[in-house]
């Protein structure tokens, strides 16, 4: 049931505008005698003007008519395409409806008032599937035209191509276009950032935030007319989220949504955050790498020295040598007690040599294993130091601390 009919004489008949074309009035066509010349243009079957119980106007197939795409259309059908219509007419472009193009077929055609930018609008209330419909966009996009799928119900394939999903008022009517919502297929992204943008007690380690922003619905709806504007205004437009990176509350895990500038862009700042954490991770896990390894070759080196620096001290200070645990006020070095007295460190780290560490050092043998260590702890003690070198054969796996 068309909303468009040819005319043998007027040309196209639209019957969501007056006059329908070429001045042609309803009254001139509605149940005139004699009959207007009608037929569709899908078809070239006879039309005649119907009125709904609702005051919609349209074209009803004369008896015996062929298959055609237009006769099984619904009152819902024809209204949505009406409502689209107004909406692009409100938007000051120019709508025509049920144009075929190069193998398809618009339910709304918008036309920019240059003539230069073209767009469809396609009501489909329809069971479809997801592959059918890429298949007809890749069609239309061919052709320089860009559509968007509009339905009534939710349907797995909005997200999947630039598709909304309308709410109907309770009681809809021609002049009903003002009061549709677009419920589904709009999607704005919430930012979300840590103080001073820096993760601190979020569950991971602290460093550099990389966002918690999501994508969510619009919030509360916007109306049919406001979408329609904006898209042909080009302030809304399709976007589809990143997958994997982007943190959606949406049905699809990277959807197509329909949104505006600011929203991607606030979606690339979280991008590049996130990007500059995993830089300042890998980072961090190679210093940490780093870290671990100078450990266990400090450990390495104090557990070779430690036979010949008890011998050493054993035989100098004449008693039992005690061998304590590496603690921070011996600048992480192993410390050698005879009779509870300190006598020697062995492999201290110059870095963690403190001024109080220095004067706790002070009188003692500092044992090492290398002559860069020995020039480093010179550097850091003094010349009145003293520092004992023994060549020991270290081991490449230390054995672990008791």
């Amino acid at each position: 049931m068309p909303l468009t009919a040819q005319h043998a004489a007027a040309g196209v008949l639209d019957a969501t505008v007056d006059p329908l074309g070429e001045g042609t009035p309803w009254e001139a066509i509605h149940r005139a005698r004699p009959r207007a010349p009608l037929t569709c243009r899908e078809c070239g079957h006879g039309l005649h003007a119907k009125l709904s119980p609702k005051g919609l106007r349209f074209f009803a197939h004369d008896r015996a008519a062929p298959t055609c795409s237009l006769v099984g259309e619904t009152m819902a059908h024809r209204l949505l395409k009406l409502q689209l219509a107004s909406a692009i007419r409100d938007a000051g472009w120019y709508a025509e409806l049920e144009v075929a193009g190069e193998g398809w077929r618009a339910d709304v055609l918008a036309t920019s008032p240059d003539g230069t930018r073209r767009m469809a609008w396609e009501a489909q209330l329809a069971q479809i599937t997801v592959d059918e419909l890429r298949e007809r966009t890749t069609r239309m996009e061919a052709s320089g035209v860009p559509v968007c799928w509009v339905t009534d119900h939710d349907r797995p394939w909005i997200g999947a191509v630039p598709a909304i999903q309308i709410s109907q008022p309770t009681e809809p009517s021609q002049a009903a276009a003002t009061d549709v919502e677009v419920v589904d297929g709009t999607s704005v992204f919430r930012e979300r950032w840590c103080p001073r943008r820096r993760c601190e007690n979020d569950g991971g380690a602290p460093g550099p935030c990389p966002g918690h922003g999501w994508w969510g619905p619009v919030v509360p709806a916007v109306g049919l007319g406001v979408l329609v504007a904006g898209v042909l205004a080009g302030t809304v437009r399709t976007h589809q989220v990143v997958p994997g990176r982007s943190v959606t509350f949406l049905p699809l895990p990277a959807p197509i949504v329909w949104t505006t500038r600011p929203h991607v862009i606030a979606e690339r700042a979280q991008l590049d955050a996130g990007e500059r954490r995993r830089e300042y991770d890998e980072l961090a896990d190679a210093e940490r790498e780093r870290h671990l390894a100078a450990i266990a070759a400090m450990l390495a080196r104090q557990q070779a020295l430690t036979p010949p620096a008890v011998e050493l001290v054993h035989r100098e200070a004449r008693g039992y040598v005690g061998v304590r645990d590496a603690t921070p006020e011996w600048a992480m070095g192993v410390p050698l007690f005879v009779h509870d007295m300190p006598q020697g460190v062995i492999s201290p780290v110059v870095s963690r040599v403190s001024a109080e560490v220095l004067e706790r050092l002070r009188g003692l043998t500092l044992f090492v294993a290398t002559e860069a260590e020995r020039r480093a702890l010179a550097r850091a003690c003094g010349p009145a130091q003293r520092i004992v070198l023994f060549e020991v054969e270290i081991s490449a796996e230390p054995r672990p601390p008791r």
